[in-house]
């Protein structure tokens, strides 16, 4: 019986193989379908293929565009960065003034020395041409910043505050003398120490710079006094300072030790 199953089976089959083979109907209709199926086939392909094109190209379209837009904020900042340093020299070169007896030598400042401490700064300033123990002034503004010493072969700046700017100063209309250093109180102001008990210091006084420490000239503004203190003898005063420490950014050298004969052959 299962013999005679698959033999009718195999007759059906050449029968179906012989028709085919004889009938161009059917070829037709066999290749027709054979042939749309590959065309679909390769449609799909072309179809998948494109697709994966177009991602590609709109892909590497996005990531130049997002170059182009990094490129475009950087010049923007660029540009902005040279218009406020075009800025700052513009009011930087009005705040010159000139003296017989000192120099002044521009520098800027670049870096704190110690993240956190805001009362130290490097200066961009060659030092190679001055000796080590060379002590200048600071001023920003005709504002005084502090002083400037040399550290390790460079410049570093001790502002207002900093335990170890320390400067000769006048009080008041009467040129009472004095010595301003950190405050101990708080770091918002410094203190004019050593001030005589007999001399007569009283709150909103100005201060300013007295030229006697060789440090400075005479007259620069320090600032103003807010409170006055009688100790052992001594008149202190806390003095609220001009100058502020943000955005310092350019400031003077005041070099009191070169002669004026040398100033003036420079000049010349």
């Amino acid at each position: 019986m299962r013999y005679q199953s698959l033999t009718i089976a195999v007759v059906l089959l050449a029968i179906v193989f012989i028709a085919v083979d004889s009938s161009k109907f059917l070829q037709r209709h066999i290749a027709a379908v054979g042939d749309g199926i590959k065309i679909f086939v390769l449609d799909s392909k072309d179809s998948i293929s494109l697709s994966y094109r177009k991602y590609i190209s709109q892909a590497q379209s996005i990531e130049e565009y997002e170059q182009k837009l990094k490129d475009y904020e950087r010049l923007e900042l660029e540009l902005k960065h040279a218009q406020n340093e075009l800025d700052n020299l513009v009011v930087f070169d009005t705040q010159q003034a000139f003296y017989n007896d000192a120099r002044f030598l521009p520098s800027r400042a670049y870096s704190y020395v110690n993240m956190g401490d805001y009362s130290r700064v490097w200066l961009n300033f060659d030092v190679k041409d001055y000796p080590e123990d060379r002590i200048f002034g600071v001023v920003q503004d005709n504002k005084v910043l502090g002083i400037a010493i040399m550290e390790d072969g460079r410049l570093m700046g001790l502002l207002n505050g900093d335990k170890k700017s320390s400067y000769s100063v006048y009080v008041g209309d009467e040129k009472v003398p004095a010595i301003v250093h950190a405050s101990a109180l708080t770091s918002d102001n410094i203190t004019a120490d050593f001030i005589p008990s007999w001399k007569k210091i009283n709150i909103g006084d100005q201060v300013f710079t007295s030229g006697l420490d060789g440090i400075f000239i005479e007259g620069i503004a320090v600032g103003e006094v807010v409170s006055v203190n009688y100790d052992f003898g001594y008149i202190s005063a806390e003095v609220k300072p001009y100058a502020q420490q943000t955005g310092l950014g350019y400031m003077w050298l005041i070099d009191t030790n070169v002669p004026v004969q040398t100033s003036a052959k420079e000049a010349f």
